[in-house]
C-alpha cells in the first residue's frame, strides 16, 4: 500500500471496479492509456497524489500540486463516436453538481471541458476543474475511452485564473466524499447519456 493510498483510505467506490493508487505520475492519462492498451477491465480508476506533466485540452499544461484529485477512468462505452464530445460536458456537470452539493459553491459550466466556481471575496468566476477525454476505436465505435479528471480540491493554485475549494471554503476538504459523492452522481449521467447515444443510433 503506497502513501496515497493510505492518506485516501479508500478500498471502493460506487461503480468503479479496481482502483490503482500512485503517489506521482507524470499524468494519470499516460498510465490509463497503457493499461487500456494491455486489455486492463472496463472501470479501472487511476488516482495519483500529484502530476509531473498533467495535461489539459489542446495540450496546455494542467497544475497538478499535492493536494489536488487527478484521476482518470477506463472506459468501454457502446455509442459511436459522434457522441463522445458530450462526455466531457456530462462530466464537467457531474463535478459542478458534486462540489455544489457538498460544499454550497456556486459553479458553471465552461463548454467543451471546464468547470468554474465564483470566488465570493475576489467576486469572480476562477477555473475549479478541467476534464479531458481521449479514445481509441474501431469502425467508428470507441474500443476504450480514458475520462481524465482534475479538480483543485486542497492544492495551492498559482494561476491567477485558478481557484481551489479549499480556498473559497477556507479549510482543507474530504478527497474520499468527494469521490464518492462524484460517482453516485456520474453514473446516472453516464447511463442516461449512454443509453439516449444508442437510441439515437438505431
Amino acid at each position: 500500500m503506497n502513501t496515497l493510498e493510505r492518506a485516501l483510505d479508500i478500498e471502493t467506490l460506487p461503480g468503479v471496479g479496481k482502483i490503482v493508487f500512485l503517489d506521482e505520475a507524470d499524468s494519470t492519462q499516460a498510465v490509463a492509456r497503457e493499461l487500456a492498451l494491455e486489455g486492463t477491465a472496463e472501470k479501472t480508476l487511476v488516482i495519483a497524489g500529484r502530476q509531473t506533466a498533467g495535461k489539459g485540452r489542446l495540450g496546455r499544461e494542467w497544475e497538478s500540486g499535492e493536494g489536488g484529485l487527478y484521476m482518470t477512468l477506463l472506459l468501454k462505452p457502446e455509442t459511436g463516436l459522434k457522441f463522445l464530445p458530450d462526455l466531457s460536458v456530462l462530466s464537467g456537470e457531474a463535478v459542478a453538481e458534486t462540489v455544489t452539493a457538498l460544499y454550497g459553491i456556486k459553479t458553471r459550466i465552461k463548454k467543451p471541458n471546464d468547470v468554474y466556481a465564483f470566488h465570493p471575496r475576489r467576486r469572480k468566476w476562477l477555473k475549479l476543474s478541467g476534464i479531458l477525454t481521449e479514445s481509441s476505436s474501431i469502425n467508428r465505435a470507441p474500443s476504450w475511452l480514458l475520462l481524465g479528471v482534475g479538480v483543485n480540491l486542497n492544492n495551492a493554485v498559482k494561476l491567477e485564473t485558478g481557484v481551489s475549494v479549499k480556498t473559497i471554503k477556507g479549510s482543507a476538504v474530504s478527497h474520499e466524499e468527494f469521490l464518492r459523492e462524484f460517482f453516485k452522481v456520474f453514473w446516472l449521467r453516464y447511463a442516461a447519456w449512454e443509453y439516449a447515444s444508442q437510441a439515437k443510433s438505431s
